[in-house]
């Protein structure tokens, strides 16, 4: 259960975010958890699918009672990632094509990845890209949009996903972050998600995928060095 507390003055567009974000994490690890009753352990689910497919059958009738699909004006801006204008935008690569829905006031796409690879085993994931309070807010990537991973990965001779921050061995589960925000990201320390070589891009030029991470790492507070104002 998560609490809203709003504060006097300028403290409470940052406390009703962190609460947001916060009840959107959760929703989504119990959306995954009861879909494992009747779907079996995510890490059998099928990857080969389609985004939409993966979407409709793992994840949106157990992640809302009601729901339904919108199109790629669902977020403001043209795009996937930010522009310079730092609104969400969503043209990037395969980002393009991802379903997106509307549910409980907000707004979720979902990208599925099944990467082949020769000198390790297949990589799995499932990026999901969440406006938190749907087209009331501004769409700003690390203020009311955030990115999340399912990972379904071992990781034992390599890969170009990989910093020598994070061990060897399986990696599965729900992150805050991307691909490149987990594996280049989640291993390093708070001041690392602010840039640097292990792919921290929550700055003022950068995609803003690892600023969520960065909140969690602070503790479920906006870090000092956070790019972006509430």
């Amino acid at each position: 259960m998560f609490i809203l507390i709003f504060g006097a003055s300028n403290d409470a567009p940052y406390l009703l975010a962190i609460n947001q974000l916060r009840k959107v994490y959760a929703e989504l690890q119990q959306a995954i958890q009861l879909s494992e009753v009747y779907n079996g352990s995510f890490r059998d689910w099928d990857y080969s699918l389609s985004s939409k497919e993966f979407a409709e059958i793992y994840i949106m009738p157990y992640l809302a009672k009601s729901y339904s699909k919108c199109n790629s004006k669902c977020f403001k801006g043209e795009n996937y990632w930010r522009n310079p204008d730092k609104t969400f935008n969503s043209s990037g690569g395969g980002y393009q094509a991802a379903p997106r829905f509307f549910y409980r006031d907000k707004v979720i796409a979902i990208y599925v990845r099944n990467i082949e690879r020769t000198d390790m085993n297949n990589i799995k994931y499932v990026n999901f890209i969440i406006d938190i309070n749907g087209n009331s807010g501004e769409s700003i990537m690390g203020k009311d949009v955030f990115m999340f991973t399912l990972f379904n990965y071992t990781y034992n001779t390599g890969g170009w996903v990989l910093t020598q921050l994070c061990p060897k061995g399986e990696h599965y589960g729900l992150y805050l972050g991307d691909i490149g925000g987990y594996w280049g990201a989640y291993c390093g320390t708070l001041d690392q998600m602010f840039g640097g070589r292990v792919g921290g891009d929550c700055t003022i030029i950068g995609q803003g995928t690892a600023c969520g991470l960065a909140i969690e790492k602070n503790g479920w507070k906006i870090p000092d060095k956070y790019p972006i104002k509430f």
